[in-house]
């Protein structure tokens, strides 16, 4: 994850010494749901549930290469999903709430001056992982840093900057939850709104 940040970092400066860049802090929303099949601990049934709401903030910068660009950012997030626990006909629903540093690396080109395409790599390390209501410790079973992917669409308005991305797993989210072994996967909808310093 060193290298991951020290790359992040080496865009950064590649963005600042090159000329044609941008920078500027990003804040945003997300819509996110953990996944896995349902297992059961004490009789009682978990399964995943409904996502959940959650936001970042951070920074951004753009560097233009001609038809294309790349867009480091460095962000904090927090994320999470809905589990839901059944015993006997009676269910309760429990959130999940992850804090991450998160740094997506997007390769796009963009159309008609305003509207752009872009995917690429996230590379995300984990800080705190919880179950709201619960007493039991949970970040034991999470990945410290975890590769993701995202993809979306942006509009550049002046110097505002507009995201909408869908984000997913390449490696393994979660394999535990309540001390039983279960593969946890993380996706979300993340709106963003950027503004261009320079």
């Amino acid at each position: 994850m060193k290298k991951v940040m020290l790359t992040v970092m080496a865009l950064f400066m590649i963005n600042i010494s090159y000329g044609q860049f941008t920078i500027g802090p990003r804040f945003g929303l997300s819509s996110s749901s953990v996944n896995f099949d349902p297992f059961t601990v004490g009789g009682e049934t978990v399964a995943s549930g409904n996502a959940t709401a959650g936001f970042h903030a951070g920074v951004f910068s753009r560097i233009s290469l001609g038809l294309f660009y790349i867009q480091p950012e460095a962000l904090f997030s927090q994320s999470g999903g809905e589990i839901q626990l059944s015993d006997n006909g009676f269910s309760d629903i429990k959130e999940l709430e992850f804090n991450k540093l998160d740094f997506p690396v997007m390769v796009g080109t963009r159309f008609l001056k305003i509207f752009r395409v872009q995917a690429g790599p996230t590379f995300s390390m984990l800080l705190d992982a919880k179950a709201k209501g619960l007493e039991e410790e949970i970040k034991s079973g999470y990945e410290d840093s975890t590769i993701g992917y995202q993809a979306g669409v942006g509009l550049d308005l002046w110097n505002l900057v507009l995201d909408l991305k869908y984000e997913g797993n390449l490696s393994t989210f979660g394999d535990e939850l309540f001390g039983l072994p279960t593969d946890q996967d993380q996706n979300q909808w993340i709106v963003s709104v950027g503004f261009k310093l320079f």
